[in-house]
């Protein structure tokens, strides 16, 4: 699963966005305006499988979810 999915999956589950391709869309959005200077593409990449399991559980159902953060968060996974 990449980055993106990840937090879009996050989103649908708190119902932020109705699916994931809407989700990765505003994940896409949000990282060329917050970050304009990096590649989404080298950014966006893989993260392993429980890894992501766990960030979706932890992230939970949460009633708001602020992107640019989390894709900031992210660069660490």
């Amino acid at each position: 699963m990449t980055r993106a999915q990840v937090i879009a999956s996050c989103l649908v589950n708190s119902s932020m966005c109705a699916d994931l391709q809407h989700g990765e869309r505003i994940v896409a959005s949000v990282f060329a305006s917050t970050f304009p200077e990096e590649s989404f593409a080298a950014w966006n990449r893989n993260v392993a499988d429980s890894t992501a399991d766990h960030i979706i559980k932890t992230v939970g159902r949460a009633s708001r979810i602020n992107v640019a953060r989390f894709i900031d968060d992210l660069r660490k996974c």
